[in-house]
């Protein structure tokens, strides 16, 4: 008698909306890691909230260090794309950069930077190496926008790329919370509209 075949073991089908399983176990992990923070998310946690087994899970993704990683990294790309794109639309410098900024104040997230530095000692060099170069093409997507607008002569900037930086680390004052779960702003709209203002003073011509 003939045996019907069987698929591999953990091998789930793909999504029923068309997005493959691993990109949906991404999509649904990076959210839970953003929100929860590194420790407080199992991979059993990620398999129900995703709706397939946890040997899916294991499937595409050997260990907890990998998924984060891949999540980490899928992150920083749709970041840049989103970065790109905004940049990319018509309007002045300033407007574009409110425009990030609220894309940015709008993602629930604990920061990347502190999960990254709780996890350093236990990830592989190759890994630490994927984080640094796609954040580093984060930051090279905002030089580009910095110099650019320089060279339209909207704003007056002797170093984009450490410009591109700065304007990340006051972004991160926005999302930040006190100890009565207070925040700086009343809402990611006024967060924007003072940190760009701020740094406005400091670059415009």
């Amino acid at each position: 008698m003939k045996v019907p075949n069987k698929k591999p073991l953990g091998r789930p089908p793909v999504q029923q909306e068309g997005m493959p399983t691993s990109q949906h176990i991404l999509v649904t992990a990076s959210k839970l890691f953003m929100e929860n923070g590194y420790e407080s998310v199992s991979m059993n946690m990620v398999a129900q909230h995703s709706g397939v087994t946890k040997a899916s899970v294991y499937y595409y993704f050997p260990t907890k260090n990998e998924l984060f990683v891949a999540c980490m990294v899928a992150v920083l790309v749709n970041v840049k794309q989103r970065i790109e794109s905004i940049l990319a639309q018509p309007g002045s410098f300033r407007e574009r950069l409110v425009l990030i900024s609220q894309n940015y104040l709008r993602v629930p997230q604990v920061h990347m930077d502190g999960m990254v530095e709780k996890l350093k000692h236990h990830l592989s060099e190759e890994q630490h190496e994927r984080l640094n170069r796609h954040e580093n093409a984060l930051y090279e997507a905002l030089e580009q926008g910095f110099a650019d607008a320089v060279e339209d002569g909207e704003i007056h900037c002797d170093e984009p790329f450490l410009a591109a930086h700065l304007y990340v680390s006051m972004l991160k004052v926005g999302e930040r919370r006190y100890s009565n779960n207070e925040t700086l702003f009343e809402s990611n709209e006024e967060a924007a509209a003072k940190i760009v203002a701020f740094l406005w003073r400091g670059i415009h011509k």
